[in-house]
């Protein structure tokens, strides 16, 4: 039997292992291990705490694997991430096709990366098993998970080999879609919000200010535009702006001051978060505006929206007409879009919603509109399970076999 009490078995191979904290793990989190959907396999490269289901930790071999956790290590790190994607990424794994023969899968899952992804398409190849893919973030371009800037050019391509490899495939976003382009099984799904529970209570408590909440990314461009908002903020009594995010990489004394006066709360988990959420006036979601970052904008789309959105609070997204979430608001509402990248322009639309009764109401019920519609959870996940069931039904692989 390759099924235990009616689920499919899925073994999902991921840089981002599912847990219920932040990024692509949370989403990872709410699709696979929250709903209890599928029998599942993690096989992952990273440190991971699975509770509910069996993983494997996929390591490199002996020498290279000593050198990373050496005094080496940080000197050789591009090194190391080029020989990752470039050569044992596509050397075969014997663990991994161990862990098949034993596990037997339905469908071989994988997050779109740089690495695991190949060794997916080579055990779904071996062993005759379908193959999905997940294409969330365009990771070639992502600073961290490239060696040398030239690997950027051939990851990317490979990127792309793998959409088109896959017997099915879920993108993040309409954008995305159409970038990589053409398929013949591919579906949108915005990256899955979770199932909040909105306290009555909210921390920090009001103090009468018009509040500002931002939960999500702290580090690189994210950093930055929240620390030209924080600084700009100063400038107004009247309003205080929270944010919370783990490994903030501001100017140490942006940071030192924002903790000390309660504006930065650091990581929190998503039921303490919640407790932020709820006494907010408006939430932000940020997107980049800088040219560096515009395949990824156009590709990517933020969780918090989603998330934000089952709060019946104004949100306000600030980032360029390009990217997706824009396009989303543009179209169907949901949210004040500020296209400006000067920080003064997010201000002045906090002001129109602290001064019109009528523009508050509007923007939380375009909120709940979107959470009730298409940002719904329960038809995100309907879509994400009726195809994998569907690929996982065995007439893939009848007729590869056939072939």
């Amino acid at each position: 039997m390759n099924s235990v009490q009616g689920k499919k078995r899925v073994l999902f191979l991921s840089i981002a292992p599912p847990e219920n904290n932040h990024g692509v793990r949370v989403v990872m989190y709410r699709h696979l291990v929250e709903r209890e959907s599928f029998n599942l396999l993690v096989a992952t490269n990273t440190d991971y705490a699975a509770e509910s289901h069996s993983y494997l930790r996929l390591q490199l071999p002996y020498v290279p694997q000593r050198i990373q956790h050496s005094r080496l290590g940080p000197p050789l790190r591009k090194w190391i991430g080029d020989y990752t994607n470039l050569v044992w990424s596509r050397s075969g794994n014997r663990e991994l096709e161990k862990a098949v023969e034993a596990f037997r899968p339905d469908v071989v899952l994988a997050l779109a990366d740089n690495s695991l992804s190949e060794l997916a398409s080579q055990v779904a190849r071996r062993f005759n098993l379908p193959l999905a893919g997940l294409f969330l973030d365009w990771v070639p371009i992502m600073d961290g998970y490239y060696g040398h800037k030239w690997t950027c050019e051939p990851l990317s391509r490979r990127f792309r080999q793998f959409y088109q490899r896959c017997d099915l495939a879920f993108c993040t976003s309409d954008g995305m879609q159409e970038v990589l382009g053409p398929h013949p099984n591919c579906h949108v799904i915005y990256p899955m919000p979770g199932k909040h529970r909105i306290s009555t209570t909210t921390y920090p408590p009001a103090n009468g200010k018009f509040r500002l909440v931002y939960v999500g990314s702290v580090e690189n461009f994210y950093g930055r535009m929240i620390c030209s908002l924080l600084e700009l903020l100063r400038e107004h009594p009247g309003m205080e702006f929270i944010v919370v995010g783990p490994n903030a990489d501001w100017p140490q004394e942006i940071l030192d001051q924002a903790r000390a006066n309660g504006t930065y709360l650091g990581f929190k988990p998503p039921e303490d978060a919640a407790k932020v959420l709820a006494g907010a006036d408006a939430l932000l979601v940020v997107m980049s505006f800088e040219e560096k970052y515009k395949l990824f904008m156009r590709t990517s789309f933020t969780t918090k929206f989603l998330d934000y959105v089952a709060f019946g609070k104004p949100v306000i997204l600030w980032g360029p007409e390009y990217c997706t979430p824009v396009r989303v608001a543009r179209k169907h509402g949901g949210a004040m879009v500020i296209e400006s990248p000067d920080a003064s322009a997010v201000v002045a639309g906090c002001q129109r919603i602290a001064e019109s009764s009528i523009l508050r109401q509007q923007l939380s019920d375009e909120a709940r509109q979107l959470h009730a519609t298409l940002f719904n959870p329960d038809r995100l996940q309907n879509i994400f399970v009726t195809e994998m069931e569907k690929l996982a039904s065995g007439s893939l692989a009848e007729k590869r076999a056939a072939a």
